[in-house]
């Protein structure tokens, strides 16, 4: 047998020749497990996210080196239910950065990956799928919910007032944009330069393919008509060379230059741990505090909606905060009252 590396190394360049080396030593132990697997990954992309689809070939990649390292397995069709067992035991004890053991949740996305593999390959009659799924439901740990990751009351306008005080307008833009949209940081940073468009007398902002691999419209309230108004026709040479809304002299943005800006406006406002995911669920929190259905304020929003607010009864502050934020979000039927456009260049019509 091959002698498999047993840790991944660090860094994406890195990861991924690592990713090669461990593939070519996979093909060569047990070339029909790679190319079963493989396979199945192709099959993915007709229809998951590329970013899903590279979690499922790190965790079926590392399901395979198991096959060959410690099971002994030289085909998919020969793994049987006490293998699983076997394999829940060795996975739970994966080191990672610290000298931890994986976490709960990498644990749980990686069982999930490595069941629906089965049930997939049974279902499509693949001559090297077992006869019933090996994995069976109760080997995935229960989905962790924590306390809600939403800001309160008090430091949410903290950090609003932390951005409207900077003197970085790209910074007031950024927090403005994820906390009144509910976007994501990668589908800011994805925002083509024509994003803004109108439909009817009002604003909207095209948000494009992102985690679910489908794009959609979100009104703009006003303020945030005005504030964009202002930044297309401050950085229109940027927005133009980059083909980006948020673009300026230091160029686009990307998620992690999106993290550090909250991040700063965060120790800026005084409020620790604020990123920018956090400030969708607070904008989801409040909104369904406030009686606003998570389908208008997220459409096609996947996760299951503000599952933590099963266990947690809002009240006094929060009850107020969510009314405000319900009636915030009904004013962007009023978006037509902006006293200022976008720029004509980056303005268009919603297609019919």
């Amino acid at each position: 047998m091959s002698a498999l590396p047993a840790r991944e190394p660090a860094g994406r360049a890195v990861a991924g020749s690592a990713a090669a080396a461990q593939w070519a030593q996979i093909r060569a132990a047990v070339p029909q497990v790679a190319v079963t697997i493989q396979r199945y990954l192709q099959r993915l992309g007709a229809f998951l996210a590329p970013a899903s689809v590279d979690a499922a070939d790190n965790a079926l990649r590392q399901f395979a080196r198991w096959m060959i390292t410690d099971a002994g397995l030289e085909a998919i069709a020969a793994v049987r239910r006490d293998d699983i067992e076997d394999y829940k035991v060795w996975l739970a004890a994966r080191p990672r950065a610290g000298g931890r053991t994986i976490t709960r949740e990498t644990h749980r996305q990686r069982m999930r990956t490595v069941r629906q593999f089965f049930e997939r390959i049974i279902e499509w009659d693949w001559p090297d799928a077992p006869p019933r799924n090996p994995v069976i439901a109760g080997d995935i740990p229960k989905k962790p919910e924590p306390l809600p990751k939403f800001l309160d009351d008090r430091d949410a306008a903290r950090l609003m007032a932390a951005a409207r005080a900077s003197t970085d307008p790209r910074d007031r833009l950024v927090v403005e944009l994820l906390a009144r949209t509910g976007m994501r940081a990668g589908e800011l940073a994805g925002l083509d330069a024509d994003a803004v468009v109108q439909i009817g007398a009002g604003h909207w902002l095209r948000i494009p393919l992102g985690k679910l691999r489908n794009d959609r419209y979100v009104p703009l309230h006003p303020e945030l008509t005005e504030l964009l108004a202002a930044w297309t026709a401050a950085s229109l040479e940027h927005i133009r060379r980059h083909k980006r809304l948020v673009a300026d002299h230091r160029g686009p943005l990307d998620r992690h230059v999106i993290g550090r800006i909250v991040r700063r406006v965060g120790r800026a406002a005084g409020v620790p741990g604020v990123h920018p995911h956090r400030l969708r669920h607070t904008l989801a929190t409040q909104a369904k505090i406030g009686g606003v259905a998570s389908d208008a304020t997220f459409p096609g929003k996947r996760e299951r909606p503000w599952p933590a607010l099963r266990r947690w009864s809002p009240g006094g502050g929060h009850a107020r905060a969510g009314s405000k934020v319900a009636d915030d979000l009904r004013c962007h039927r009023r978006v037509a009252s902006a006293r200022t456009m976008m720029h004509p260049d980056l303005l268009r019509p919603a297609a019919a």
